[in-house]
């Protein structure tokens, strides 16, 4: 191969490469569009979810005020999944 064939490769090469990133800038770009319809329905769910957990607290009122420990035990895990959950949507 002489080196005008090789220069005429890399550039087939490098242009293929930019054309792919301008494809994957695109796709990237569309989603954006769509997040504030996922925002809101992401809102919903954790309104759904906290509503959940309120109706659980009520019915569990007398076990909260015998077992206060395990009740601070059980609040820590539930926020650690909640924060991981929440996380994961986030990036």
């Amino acid at each position: 191969m002489s080196l005008k064939d090789e220069i005429t490769q890399l550039r087939a090469e490098f242009d293929a490469h930019v054309t792919s990133q301008a494809g994957r800038a695109r796709k990237v770009a569309e989603p954006a569009q769509d997040t504030a319809e996922a925002a809101a329905a992401d809102s919903a769910q954790l309104e759904g979810l906290m509503e959940t957990i309120g109706a659980a607290l009520d019915d569990m009122s007398d076990e909260i005020e015998k077992f206060p420990k395990l009740t601070a035990l059980a609040a820590l895990g539930v926020g650690l999944a909640l924060g991981v959950v929440i996380g994961r949507q986030l990036r």
